[in-house]
């Protein structure tokens, strides 16, 4: 008794000739002829005078931002100590919705910050708002070619 009776012996020969067939295009592919040009996955480009007036520019640039030194004597100035920040704290706001466009329900409203402890203010809710339908737009005039403007 045989493990391979019930294999179809052309379904086999057929599997080993197309894994022959991979292997040996992978093989071939990564054998490539690397000198010839246009065959290979990176193409070196030939250097323009236009890349090395370019980098050059940018070199100089580079080397007038090191050679910059900056006087750092103004910080220990008693005018500039003298100078005063008033500037404004920002206080928290309350949070938004996580999802600005879900549908309103009773998960997705922004919770507000409590206002206990503060005499004589209130939280005051919105009114329900009404959806109104914008009219018909008007039909072309009897006047032949004009539209009625009124």
């Amino acid at each position: 008794m045989s493990i391979f009776e019930h294999i179809d012996k052309r379904m086999v020969i057929g599997f080993v000739i197309v894994f022959v067939a991979l292997a040996g295009g992978f093989f071939y592919w990564l054998s490539g002829d690397s000198g010839s040009a246009g065959t290979g996955a990176i193409t070196v480009l030939p250097l323009s005078p236009l890349d090395a007036t370019l980098g050059r520019d940018l070199l100089l640039a580079l080397a007038t931002l090191k050679s910059t030194k900056l006087d750092t004597s103004i910080f220990t100035d008693p005018v500039f100590l003298s100078l005063k920040d008033f500037g404004v704290d920002i206080s928290a706001q309350p949070v938004g919705r996580r999802n600005p466009f879900a549908t309103f329900d009773a998960g997705s409203l922004p919770r507000t910050p409590s206002k206990q402890g503060i005499p004589g203010q209130t939280i005051k809710t919105p009114p329900p708002t009404t959806t109104v339908t914008p009219p018909a737009p008007k039909t072309p005039a009897s006047e032949p070619g004009g539209f009625d403007i009124n």
